[in-house]
């Protein structure tokens, strides 16, 4: 009997400790953020979310042409959770952010600093930290999140994967999440960098459910040079030229391709960049910081408008030497650049040397 009694209090004081499903959302009683646009309105923040309208995006029913995937609701906040907390008053559902995939920052709000809106979007414990940043340019943050995409019926994840392909295949944007970007903002020397996004043709008529039906569309987001900080504070723009150059420096290119003259002048060669590998050493000079930086490529040989004999070895060698020298030009070029332009980012020297790897071959 006693022990009847004892197994029956073990069982009593388990389930006590079984918390069970205290913070669930029913899929009916959220509204699934996918992108986030924040701005500035004098000294208050303009909060605007992307959510998603179920209806419309479900695999067995396919969007509709009368009503949108997408749904953007705005507030205006001290504060950004302020912002999201007035909010309610627009949205019929519970914000939730597990599934968010872009985050846009406006210019304005990038001037006066990010660490503020970077302080909530790192303690909410709703959002993961696989979502991507990125800078509006030439626009609100609240009009890019506006514009529908063409492909994907959701405008945010059309963002996403358009800007992890073209960080893998072109060395002229970059990828930052979240993580990376608290890593730079807290890391001493260093100051993070940010793709810009743009549209392209007319905001209006992209905030149009035909903006998707035409086969050259009205609008289309478009990404656009790099934003460059110094400390949490945007300073200035990087063009394509210097964006490419700031990649390789950083170890950020996976693929990419360049051109190189043809050595008769007429036509060009491309060159495909598979691999990229950048080692840098650091050293003190009279006191002031330099690095020595070694950019290592593996190259194919993508496309050639004139005839070349590639079974010579010499005029391989030549390609090779070619290319390394051209890389190396308009790297230091873009640092110099950089330097005059952007209120002096870049505060140190430093040496480049490129070597690469040339193959060729024929189908």
């Amino acid at each position: 009997m006693k022990h009847n009694i004892a197994k029956s209090v073990c069982f009593f004081i388990l389930a006590l400790m079984l918390s069970g499903c205290w913070s669930r959302h029913e899929l009916n009683e959220m509204s699934i953020v996918v992108g986030m646009g924040i701005d500035k309105v004098t000294d208050h923040y303009k909060i605007t979310v992307q959510t998603v309208n179920p209806g419309q995006v479900a695999v067995k029913k396919g969007p509709s042409t009368n009503a949108s995937p997408v749904i953007t609701y705005d507030e205006i906040g001290t504060t950004i959770p302020e912002a999201l907390a007035r909010m309610s008053v627009k949205v019929p559902r519970h914000l939730y952010f597990a599934h968010l995939r872009m985050v846009v920052i406006g210019e304005e709000v990038a001037k006066a600093g990010i660490s503020k809106p970077m302080d909530y979007l790192s303690r909410n414990l709703e959002m993961r930290t696989d979502f991507y940043f990125v800078l509006a340019r030439g626009a609100k943050a609240a009009d890019i999140l506006k514009v529908l995409s063409v492909m994907d019926p959701i405008p945010a994840n059309n963002m996403y994967t358009k800007l992890e392909t073209s960080d893998n295949y072109w060395a002229a944007t970059g990828s930052m999440n979240l993580n990376n970007l608290l890593q730079d903002l807290g890391a001493y020397g260093k100051s993070p960098t940010m793709t810009g996004i743009e549209i392209s043709g007319n905001p209006k008529l992209g905030e149009k459910m035909s903006n998707g039906q035409y086969v050259d569309p009205p609008a289309l987001l478009q990404y656009s040079g790099m934003a460059a900080f110094k400390g949490d504070r945007f300073v200035g723009w990087l063009d394509e030229i210097d964006t490419r150059a700031l990649n390789y420096v950083q170890d950020s290119v996976r693929q990419s391709v360049g051109h190189i003259q043809c050595p008769g002048g007429e036509g060009y060669i491309t060159m495909q960049a598979i691999r990229t590998h950048t080692y840098i050493k650091s050293n003190l000079v009279n006191g002031k910081p330099e690095f020595d930086v070694n950019i290592r490529i593996e190259q194919d040989l993508a496309d050639a408008e004139c005839k070349v004999d590639l079974s010579k070895s010499s005029i391989v060698n030549e390609l090779k030497k070619q290319s390394d020298s051209q890389l190396e030009a308009f790297i230091e070029a873009s640092i110099k650049k950089s330097k005059k332009n952007t209120e002096r980012i870049f505060t140190v020297s430093g040496k480049f040397s490129i070597s690469s790897s040339l193959r060729h071959g024929i189908k």
